[in-house]
């Protein structure tokens, strides 16, 4: 009897531990991306990385953008316009509320090579912003990696008069012929 009591307890431990078991939700799986563009001589590398994370857009978690100037040996960071975000879907991680998400080398009319990066922010019920138009916006280098667009706001007539101003006006009536900053995905 008291074998039988105590199976019984063991099988009622059990079932009720298979009933209180629920699966656990895929940990979100980190990629790293990797690009390269040419521009002016400058050779320019991004590397990101992401966090796969199961039914959410990918969310960035690092990115870095170095550059190597012509005639100089070592490297250089880019300005980067991601700032820290805190999801409320990830515990524990920030993720960046801003990536590059594409580039191009921009030639201006009398020649000169400038450095186009394409920003998108990250979709967050933090940043009710981050929708329509205001989801996206441009940043413009030189060769030598001076941000020619720092203290721009994301929209408005300073970029356009930037870009008019160096040569660069076509953009305004034809779209920015962008790549993408995943070499992989642009082969």
């Amino acid at each position: 009897m008291r074998l039988r009591r105590s199976l019984i307890f063991l099988v009622a431990i059990l079932a009720a531990g298979c009933v209180h078991a629920s699966p656990q939700p895929a940990a979100p799986k980190r990629i790293t991306a990797t690009g390269h563009l040419s521009c002016g001589g400058a050779s320019l590398t991004v590397e990101t990385v992401y966090l796969d994370v199961p039914d959410q857009d990918f969310q960035p978690l690092s990115q870095r953008i170095t550059m190597q100037r012509p005639g100089s040996n070592g490297s250089i960071g880019l300005h980067h316009d991601g700032r820290p975000l805190r999801q409320p879907f990830l515990k524990n991680t920030q993720v960046l509320d801003a990536a590059v998400s594409g580039w191009t080398c921009l030639m201006s009319a009398d020649g000169k090579a400038y450095i186009y990066v394409s920003y998108v922010c990250t979709e967050s019920d933090l940043r009710p912003d981050c929708e329509g138009t205001s989801r996206e916006w441009g940043r413009l280098f030189d060769p030598q990696g001076k941000e020619l667009t720092a203290g721009f706001p994301h929209d408005g007539p300073r970029m356009s008069a930037l870009m008019k101003r160096m040569g660069l006006g076509r953009y305004e009536d034809q779209p920015i012929p962008l790549q993408g900053i995943d070499d992989s995905a642009n082969q």
